[in-house]
């Protein structure tokens, strides 16, 4: 698995935790890199969640309570919001207004784009005689909406008119993001490169301990399945994220015009275009709740089904943050079977069932449907796929003597495994059933969590075939497979697995990958989609993605074979950041920063010339509880905002070559390619007037050779 981002623009990045919102940080002092300053921004701030820059030099930014207000290039708040939402917003909790979007054309239409779980009385009561303005329903089941506005030409797009007012998601109570916990709800609303929206959504799934469905700690599901708000198939709690049919733990892509889902979407029904599946773009995230679009990816053309890569945040359950880009359709983030790069015991071991799909195999010795952890196959170069667990071509022990079977450990198939024991000559029997005479491919799925090599021998009706090496596989919830062959005649055969020495690996199953095997095509399967790096919450633990052999394995970042480098780090509640490669930052400090909202650092992850990510640097140790950062393409700064406290700025030092966009060390041929790359954009925009056009190449050709100094 490789992730590239390419070409590298800006990408706003940003993830918090299930409490973001609740604890109180105290503001300390910076210590950003020498040359830059932080810049404390006066005003009162206390509840924006985000910032996006409109275009002409002014941001919108957004209140968690549902307040929009229009800001100035120097961030001073307008006089009157574009407009006011608290009456409809539930603002409580993680929860309230913290998605918006502004339209791609939104200085031509006015058109913005707000995302927020709405107050229950306000839900229930609108429109009656029932209904309050001053009364609030909190801690209850709800919905979130998404919802359009036009801001008037009139007022040069600075206040909304309430009459454009148009639902795209959540105009009923039945067609709501499902709101049924504390947190884990409503995150972000991004603009896809062809135009469609994508919204993230968390799983509203119980953050107190394991949640498979049914009434829990802090939730509110028996209400929600009176109220229509989720139907009984939905009952699934963090196992929403793993079912197409429900917006949780999803990314959405939806037509900006009618909320539908796209006719591109992976699973789009033509039928039903407002179901959770044809809105449906990526599945397994738990709180993913700041999304953002990479620059100068994917196609202008909805119906190539490529709105871009999407690079995302997911807040982790206790043991690791994420940090990862979706550059395509149907990718499956894992969670709740995957936390980080690890399979999530607590859940895998629960073998919740998917509760529509009925196994076609399935018999006296088989389920009539699937465990979710049946469909997701672990990362593989080879992008393998899953079996049908009743399928012959993949076979469970028939028979053993000396070992015990368990479930004990992870990342089995089927019911569990078997574990031999500390005798020579114990044994593991399967039956195969060979269509015709030739020779055979098979593959012993095993662990090997011991320090060395433990060898078995083969035997063929009793007959002995080989020897296999069981070499260690690092833990013993990391499975291998181990291949061997054998000439068989047409029939059926007996194949023992021996142990050869006192002791022995655990065995899964044994595959036949050349005999005839059923394809599972409904419901769908997936591959685990692992993240660029995760980050661990209790102590300094930073892993990248690597591969042994045809198996996913990890590596620290302090490794120098790790394809990012850095001095691990611990994290919790990580938030957010932007790709900053404005011409105006030194080269050396251009890359996709992201924060920790809990240990208020800032870090950057660099990437190479083809836009790998290759290391990961602190950049600031005392940046504050950061909830939203953007880039400002006036200036050239990197803003953050922090919740219930000034946002802070910051700016680079002076460079005295600004026409070395490439920064190394001399304006040459390539620096009119990155000025030809951003025309018409402010990201080359040498001389300040807000676009890059001739006369920046002018600066260019003046500036030609090496940099002074």
């Amino acid at each position: 698995m490789e992730h590239m981002l390419q070409p590298i623009l800006r990408l706003t990045f940003l993830f918090t935790a299930c409490s973001v919102f609740l604890l109180e940080m105290p503001t300390t002092h910076a210590a950003p890199p020498e040359g830059f300053t932080r810049t404390s921004i006066p005003g009162d701030w206390e509840e924006i969640v985000g910032i996006v820059p409109v275009g002409d030099g002014r941001f919108v930014a957004w209140e968690r309570a549902g307040l929009v207000w229009m800001l100035g290039p120097d961030l001073a708040m307008s006089m009157e919001p574009m407009i006011d939402l608290r009456e409809e917003v539930g603002a409580w909790r993680d929860h309230g207004l913290l998605g918006l979007a502004l339209d791609p054309a939104f200085l031509d239409n006015g058109r913005i784009y707000l995302m927020y779980v709405v107050d229950r009385h306000h839900l229930l009561n609108f429109g009656t005689p029932n209904y309050d303005p001053d009364v609030d329903e909190y801690f209850a089941a709800t919905i979130g909406r998404i919802t359009r506005y036009e801001a008037t030409e009139a007022s040069e797009r600075s206040t909304i008119d309430p009459k454009s007012r148009r639902l795209l998601l959540g105009g009923s109570i039945t067609d709501g993001l499902p709101v049924l916990h504390q947190s884990h709800a409503v995150g972000s609303l991004i603009f896809g490169t062809d135009g469609t929206l994508i919204a993230s959504m968390g799983d509203s799934a119980s953050y107190f301990g394991v949640d498979t469905g049914g009434q829990v700690e802090g939730g509110w599901i028996d209400q929600a399945l009176a109220d229509g708000i989720i139907t009984p198939d939905q009952d699934l709690g963090a196992f929403r994220a793993q079912y197409i049919d429900t917006l949780c733990g999803k990314l959405l892509r939806l037509d900006p015009e009618t909320g539908f889902g796209v006719p591109s979407n992976p699973w789009f029904d033509s039928k039903s275009p407002r179901s959770p599946r044809s809105r449906g773009w990526s599945l397994g995230l738990r709180n993913p709740f700041r999304i953002s679009l990479v620059p100068g990816t994917g196609s202008t053309d909805p119906a190539d089904g490529d709105p871009g890569s999407i690079a995302y945040g997911d807040v982790g359950a206790g043991s690791y943050e994420e940090i990862g880009v979706i550059d395509g359709p149907a990718l499956n983030n894992g969670w709740p079977l995957y936390q980080g790069h690890d399979i999530d015991a607590g859940y895998w071991m629960t073998g919740r069932m998917h509760p529509t799909a009925a196994n076609p195999l399935s018999g006296d010795d088989c389920p009539v449907g699937f465990r979710f952890r049946d469909l997701l196959l672990h990362d593989t170069p080879d992008d393998e796929r899953p079996a049908n667990p009743c399928d012959p071509a993949w076979r469970f022990p028939v028979a053993w003597e000396g070992p015990t079977f368990k479930n004990e450990v992870t990342g089995f198939t089927g019911e569990g495994y078997l574990d031999f024991g500390f005798s020579t000559g114990e044994t593991i029997d399967f039956e195969v059933d060979c269509p015709a005479d030739g020779v055979r491919s098979f593959r012993v799925r095993f662990a090997n969590g011991g320090g060395d090599s433990r060898p078995i021998a083969v035997d063929v009706d009793g007959v002995m075939l080989t020897t296999l090496d069981i070499p260690p596989t690092g833990g013993w919830a990391n499975w291998r497979s181990v291949e061997f062959s054998a000439d068989l005649t047409a029939g059926d055969h007996l194949i023992t697995l021996r142990t050869i020495i006192p002791t022995g690996p655990n065995v899964d199953r044994l595959d036949t990958p050349d005999l005839p095997s059923t394809p599972m095509t409904d419901p769908p399967t997936f591959s685990h989609h692992r993240p660029l790096l995760d980050a661990q919450h209790g102590s300094a633990g930073t892993r990248a993605a690597t591969f042994d052999g045809n198996a996913p394995t990890t590596i620290s970042v302090i490794d120098p074979e790790s394809p990012i480098t850095g001095v691990p780090f611990n994290a919790n509640s990580t938030t957010g950041g932007v790709l900053q490669d404005d011409p105006r930052w030194p080269a050396e400090w251009r890359g996709l920063f992201f924060a920790d909202y809990i240990h208020r650092w800032i870090r950057v992850l660099d990437f190479d010339a083809e836009g790998r990510p290759t290391s990961i640097r602190m950049f600031d140790q005392s940046a504050g509880a950061i909830v939203s950062m953007t880039a400002d393409p006036a200036s050239g700064d990197l803003i953050a905002i922090r919740w219930s406290d000034r946002p802070i700025r910051y700016t680079p030092p002076a460079n005295p070559c600004p026409a070395d966009l490439s920064g190394d060390g001399i304006v040459n041929g390539g620096d009119i390619g990155l000025l030809l790359a951003a025309w018409g954009t402010t990201n080359a925009d040498l001389d300040g007037d807000g676009t890059t056009g001739g006369a920046d190449l002018g600066l260019i050709l003046a500036a030609w050779g090496p940099c002074p100094g």
